[in-house]
């Protein structure tokens, strides 16, 4: 089993903030290197859909991301956002991958200010917008 910690690059911050104070962005997919012991930005980008947002997520590989999750408010008139974490860990990947994604992933959550809610995801039944929407329902 890894254990330790993987080095945050700066860009992960730099790509926080500009996703948090800006409306350049609605996502960043984090992804985890057991080689090289680092957590980089995969890809960031800004989308409506939160289908195509998540369906970035694949099979083959264990990630990290956080993104925009829009909702209605209760009024309905109105749109809004939070900031959630999502930590996929897919049933498929390698297993050693998903050992280090899942033991690095408080390093990066707690790296990153602001979050609303953390998502652990093995499943995409899991990243639905129905199944997230719920979980905020719950708090």
């Amino acid at each position: 089993m890894t254990r330790g910690f993987a080095t945050i690059t700066p860009e992960c911050q730099e790509k926080f903030d500009t996703l948090k104070e800006t409306d350049i962005l609605d996502y960043i997919v984090f992804a985890p290197d057991w080689h090289k012991k680092e957590i980089t930005v995969a890809e960031s980008g800004k989308s409506d859909s939160h289908d195509e947002i998540v369906s970035l997520l694949t099979p083959a590989h264990p990630r990290y991301m956080v993104t925009k999750f829009t909702y209605d408010s209760p009024t309905g008139n109105e749109k809004r956002h939070k900031l959630v974490f999502i930590t996929w860990v897919p049933e498929g990947a390698n297993s050693h991958d998903n050992s280090y994604c899942t033991n690095n992933k408080d390093h990066l959550y707690r790296s990153l200010d602001d979050l609303s809610l953390h998502v652990q995801a093995s499943k995409p039944e899991h990243l639905a917008h129905a199944a997230i929407l719920k979980q905020f329902k719950v708090l």
